[in-house]
């Protein structure tokens, strides 16, 4: 018989700016402020130059599409909350909630699924997970969370491509409940932003890029 899975408390979110009042701090820690911060941003500051063009760019195409039915604030509201559920991070921010709770194996389902569809795809030549699914390439808690990163291959094609790979992935893992924490990046360097001691779980690593780059690294090969 097998155990009930053990739920968690949420963890703190994390800002940028630490506010010096008690009653901010608490504040910004409840579930709707977090979901309406990153309702406003997006994850904007986890994006590379190449991600952030694409994203405003579908922004603009779906506002001025809804524009003349809705009216330009409605339809930005619109086009700003459909980018959000399709294009953004809404489970990775309900982890923050009580209500939250998520099975391991949902995740590791997941992501093992994935990353077989990314070895199917001849031109996407990087992919890795870094924070806990990094460690032994499995979610360990019922609030875990998949941090994947792509990198995109260089040219327009290659930019049209991870993007439209990076928006199936997430409306995909918004239907399927599972947080996804994905970015696209523009180059391996930017994996440099994040935490060295960890490991770092490869999924592709066509052309050795990701290996030499980070040769001083413990790398864990899915």
């Amino acid at each position: 018989m097998s155990r009930p899975l053990e739920r968690s408390l949420p963890k703190a979110k994390v800002f940028p700016v630490a506010p010096s009042r008690a009653w901010l701090a608490a504040a910004l820690q409840s579930c709707p402020v977090i979901l309406a911060i990153n309702w406003c941003t997006q994850g904007i500051r986890g994006m590379d130059r190449g991600e952030l063009a694409f994203r405003l760019l579908l922004e603009a195409v779906v506002w001025l599409s809804l524009a003349p039915a809705l009216g330009p604030l409605p339809a930005l509201l619109a086009a700003h909350t459909l980018n959000f559920l399709v294009n953004g991070q809404l489970w990775v921010c309900a982890r923050y909630c009580l209500f939250w709770h998520r099975s391991p194996a949902a995740l590791n389902g997941f992501l093992a699924d994935v990353a077989a569809r990314l070895r199917e795809l001849t031109w996407l030549e990087e992919a890795v997970c870094i924070g806990s699914c990094g460690a032994e390439a499995v979610a360990c808690h019922d609030r875990a969370d998949i941090d994947l990163r792509l990198v995109a291959p260089p040219g327009l094609l290659g930019w049209l491509r991870v993007n439209l790979l990076l928006l199936a992935l997430r409306t995909r893992a918004l239907f399927s409940l599972i947080p996804l924490d994905l970015y696209g990046y523009d180059s391996p360097a930017s994996l440099q932003r994040f935490r060295q001691d960890e490991p770092l779980l490869v999924i592709l690593d066509r052309r050795g890029r990701i290996a030499e780059r980070f040769a001083g690294r413990r790398l864990v090969w899915f």
